[in-house]
């Protein structure tokens, strides 16, 4: 997988900037993209702006007209000015820094709709944003030396085509991140520290089974979107503290060299959460994929997540005869685990298992 850079020449906070968030103010088991809100159209941000300046214009008292005329011109600038960059601050605050999320989260967002994109769009705003407040400034100070109401009339409206110009000029980006904002916003909700047992195999081995059959509660089901597929969350109290046992349909059925580049980094996002990885066979093939092919899956993920401990498990031991058995030890040691996610049996014995590969002393460096 390609080494994800993030650079911060096209989105670095200066001084003048002090609305961009600097860390990230999620709750641990909230996704830090679930709060982007609707992001705006250029023409939408526009129309907001120059209406609220025209419906708020202050009333002035009576006087000469260029008095009047002045002071409605330079409310009317104001407001636009001021609505313009309230409106594009507000997309840029939603957001969290990408650089400070978690990484399985920024390179998820990666694959998605790319980070580096993201923060030319964001930057593009802040820097709207500046020359706004700074056509503001020089057309509020043109217009109190505007010596007649058209000359005031006139500057008024100068000022609101060349601010309007400069939101239209983003309107790509605002695009871009109209587009990537529902997106990001279906990512799942997984706490990035808490210890974390992902469940890998082909589809159809009895991933959700198991996880559902170890989980306490009801697993959690979230829309997931490199799949039409979901993910299914399960937690679970054991004696080192809650456990976040992950099934990922959709992402791990079938091999890795039959996938592109972007469903790759998708599975390897996952080397960010797994404490251990439960690794499910089906020796009977009733999954529709034959024994040769599973375990080729194995060596696969094994190869693509060095340093998490693994443990192979057999499923379906309810239906599997003796002889298929016998053939998925002979390939795998005898010392295989055999379970049923069906009737439970065997099924503690894994997990249990898998607790102790996790939490096992140098089990997974840099581990929670």
């Amino acid at each position: 997988m390609r080494q994800l850079r993030c650079s911060r020449r096209h989105w670095a906070p200066s001084k003048d900037q002090a609305f961009l968030p600097t860390e990230a103010r999620w709750s641990k088991m909230e996704q830090p993209f679930s709060r982007l809100g609707y992001v705006p159209s250029a023409q939408e941000i526009i129309d907001v702006a120059f209406g609220r300046a025209s419906r708020r214009a202050t009333r002035v008292p009576r006087g000469p007209a260029e008095v009047r005329a002045r002071a409605k011109e330079r409310d009317r600038v104001r407001i636009a000015g001021r609505e313009l960059i309230r409106k594009l601050r507000q997309v840029v605050r939603r957001f969290p820094d990408l650089d400070a999320i978690h990484p399985f989260y920024r390179e998820l967002a990666d694959v998605l709709v790319g980070v580096d994109e993201l923060k030319k769009a964001l930057g593009a705003l802040v820097k709207a944003c500046r020359i706004i407040r700074r056509l503001q400034a020089t057309y509020l100070a043109r217009l109190a030396r505007a010596s007649t109401p058209s000359e005031a009339d006139r500057l008024r409206r100068e000022a609101y085509g060349r601010m309007a110009s400069v939101v239209k000029r983003i309107g790509k980006y605002l695009e871009f991140l109209r587009a990537a904002t529902p997106k990001l916003a279906r990512l799942p909700s997984i706490d990035p520290d808490m210890p974390t047992v992902v469940v890998a195999g082909y589809t159809n081995v009895g991933k959700s089974s198991f996880v559902k059959a170890i989980s306490s509660a009801k697993p959690e089901v979230a829309s997931y979107p490199f799949t039409t597929k979901s993910i299914v969350v399960g937690h679970r109290e054991t004696p080192y503290g809650k456990v976040q046992i992950i099934d990922t349909p959709g992402l791990l059925d079938r091999p890795l060299s039959e996938r592109n580049r972007i469903e790759l980094q998708a599975i390897l996002a996952l080397k960010h959460l797994a404490r251990v990885i439960v690794f499910l066979v089906d020796p009977t093939d009733h999954c529709g994929f034959p024994l040769d092919s599973q375990l080729r899956l194995y060596e696969e993920v094994r190869a693509s997540f060095p340093g998490i401990p693994m443990l192979v498990a057999l499923n379906k031991a309810d239906i599997a005869t003796e002889e298929q058995l016998e053939r998925a030890r002979g390939l795998l040691g005898q010392d295989v685990l055999v379970m049923s996610a069906l009737t439970r049996e065997g099924v503690e014995e894994v997990f249990r298992r898998a607790l102790e590969l996790a939490f096992r002393e140098g089990s997974r460096a840099g581990g929670p």
